[in-house]
């Protein structure tokens, strides 16, 4: 059997841990891999090169030229008596990977970390972007050998496409459970620990998409209950400036702590009361994962894997069906009214209960998928040969 060559597109070019585990994971797995940045030179061609992965980028970041460097780097990339398959990560990356793998007739996988409704939501902000990236994201979908669903919300999305069941791949994104663990030994500082009751968490870019003007709104209804409400927000994001001048117009500056940028999210959770995550799509949502780990309760609409999680009747997801603040915010009090202490967090216990989410066990089954490919593979190298 000819060699497997795994040709990775992304379009960053700095350092991705995830990425590189991955590489990592899937070379003990006897899979040769090449990677092709859409962006020039940066960390990860650097640490990756070390490790004798070639990494290929543009010297330019325009457009048209990285879409045309891309197939070339691409070509480059392939190895002669392998089999070669493009895996492009994003949306960029898809685009640019489907016409490189058209003109050089290659087949290609997509793992699927857009948000599975991004374009659609997107028609209220800028129409004609949503049609132009819309019709974009079709193409590439409809021609892909293999899409690996991060959550059973983007299998949801990929079946109203008519897409294959038989190429779906339902693997998520995976959480590093031993990096989770270490997070939690470090104790935070004073400066979280604000009094008030609840304390509420958000986390997440500060985007439109995430919904954290309507929060504002819910929290500023739960306020009525509780006056001494605290609302922290993690994240860093372009709507920040909105979120501030919302947080004045509702007189919540004494309530809200904008914190930006949190590296120790996780141990954040020990210290919060429940997370509310009113994100109106997700791809995966590893703050799902975390707030399990740690036992908080989650507020959220059906996105991501939450709608996986509820749908094997997890006590801590509680699934938001309006976006009325009022009637948000009446569910929140209800809880808080009517719930028992929260209980501490066995981790050992939440590794094995949670297991599927384990990165380690998540590249073992990207292992799996995409050596089940090769006998395919071999076939239609034949019909293009």
């Amino acid at each position: 059997m000819e060699r497997f060559h795994l040709i990775h597109i992304v379009e960053s070019s700095k350092r991705q841990l995830w990425l590189e585990k991955l590489i990592y994971s899937l070379e003990l797995n006897s899979i040769s891999q090449s990677v092709v940045t859409l962006e020039k030179e940066g960390d990860l061609k650097a640490f990756l090169s070390e490790k004798s992965v070639q990494v290929l980028s543009p010297v330019s970041e325009n457009l048209l030229s990285v879409t045309l460097l891309g197939t070339k780097l691409v070509c480059r990339a392939k190895k002669s008596n392998s089999v070669n398959f493009l895996l492009l990560h994003g949306h960029k990356a898809s685009f640019i990977g489907a016409i490189a793998a058209r003109i050089l007739n290659l087949n290609f996988g997509i793992v699927h970390h857009v948000q599975p409704n991004y374009f659609q939501l997107l028609r209220t902000q800028y129409p004609l972007r949503s049609l132009i990236h819309r019709f974009i994201y079709r193409s590439y979908i409809r021609r892909a050998k293999i899409i690996q669903s991060l959550s059973r919300e983007v299998t949801l999305s990929l079946d109203t496409l008519s897409c294959a069941a038989d190429k779906i791949v339902a693997v998520g994104h995976g959480v590093d459970f031993d990096a989770l663990q270490e997070s939690l030994k470090n104790p935070l500082g004073d400066t979280f620990k604000k009094p008030g009751f609840p304390r509420i968490l958000m986390v997440g870019r500060l985007a439109w998409e995430k919904n954290y003007l309507l929060a504002l709104e819910v929290f500023a209804e739960l306020c009525k209950s509780y006056p001494e409400a605290q609302l922290l927000i993690a994240g860093v994001g372009p709507v920040e400036i909105e979120i501030q001048s919302l947080i004045n117009r509702l007189n919540l500056t004494e309530n809200v702590s904008l914190l930006g940028r949190v590296e120790n999210v996780p141990e954040l959770m020990v210290y919060s009361d429940l997370l509310m995550h009113l994100a109106l799509t997700e791809s995966y949502g590893q703050v799902y994962i975390e707030a399990c780990f740690t036992s908080l309760p989650i507020f959220t609409f059906p996105t991501g894997i939450a709608i996986d999680l509820h749908e094997e009747s997890n006590p801590l997801i509680h699934l938001l069906t309006q976006n009325n603040p009022e009637w948000i915010s009446n569910q929140i009090c209800q809880f808080l009214m009517s719930s028992p202490k929260r209980q501490s967090s066995d981790l050992s216990l939440m590794r094995s209960h949670y297991r599927k989410h384990d990165q380690d066990e998540v590249f073992q089954e990207m292992s799996k998928y995409l050596k089940l490919l090769i006998p395919e593979l071999n076939q239609d190298d034949k019909k293009y040969s």
